[in-house]
């Protein structure tokens, strides 16, 4: 069962998304929140959504406001940033607590990519809300590739113009300063051919985290498919389920 789903922000910004839903909602049930990578949007990971609602777990996904050219919440890819994207996830997070059908003890955090990056930094900022967290091939590169862009003059990335704030706010997030603050368990899931991520910045992570545990895909690269994207998921809900 799936609902569309749409979240104010406080400037009056509406976020779209869609959760997956078990058959049974008679009870509290967990909640995973799924964050997509930059440029993209939550259509490109919704086929996910059936496997964890298959597993009693309510399957959130949304487009960050301007968070890619296919989103479908307000705002323009110009004016998006890390920040931006993090004060986005805090209003889904926000919201979903108040839902009827969900066990706000039980809000479990996944992302990909930038979006793991993001569901790091808004964990690390709020630890109390969050149960659990699986990174996918965390983006802890952002940082390090933002300094260099601003440096160098450039504006573009993956044939996307970024606005000239992503790069000035980026490029001064100490992500493994920041990430430790989250102290309950993290699964971290990347493969070890990703070019865009390379794995030493997971493993680098997994050396700063309090409770922490990283699973190399061989052969993988930076997005899982076929058969990897299959185990990734069946990695995930089993770390959740072990989590509840």
């Amino acid at each position: 069962m799936t609902k569309e789903m749409t979240f104010v922000k406080k400037d009056g910004k509406t976020i779209r998304g869609r959760i997956y839903l078990p058959e049974t909602t008679a009870q509290r049930l967990p909640v995973v929140i799924f964050c997509h990578g930059f440029g993209s949007n939550f259509r490109e990971l919704m086929h996910h959504g059936d496997g964890f609602a298959e597993a009693g777990i309510c399957c959130l996904f949304f487009d960050f406001c301007g968070g890619g050219p296919e989103s479908l919440s307000d705002g323009t890819f110009e004016e998006m940033t890390v920040g931006t994207e993090c004060e986005d996830l805090e209003t889904v997070i926000d919201c979903v607590k108040e839902l009827d059908y969900v066990d706000p003890g039980r809000i479990f955090l996944q992302g990909e990519s930038m979006g793991g990056l993001v569901s790091a930094l808004v964990a690390a900022r709020r630890p109390e809300d969050i149960r659990a967290q699986v990174l996918w091939y965390p983006a802890f590169v952002v940082p390090e590739g933002a300094k260099k862009r601003y440096e160098a003059g450039e504006r573009e990335v993956f044939g996307l113009r970024l606005g000239e704030p992503f790069d000035r706010e980026a490029m001064d997030i100490k992500v493994y300063e920041i990430i430790p603050a989250y102290q309950g368990a993290v699964l971290m899931i990347h493969g070890d051919q990703d070019p865009t991520v390379p794995l030493g910045y997971s493993e680098k992570a997994l050396s700063v985290y309090e409770d922490a545990r990283l699973i190399v895909i061989p052969g993988a690269s930076h997005g899982f498919d076929g058969a990897d994207s299959t185990a990734a998921r069946e990695y995930s809900i089993d770390f959740f389920r072990a989590q509840m």
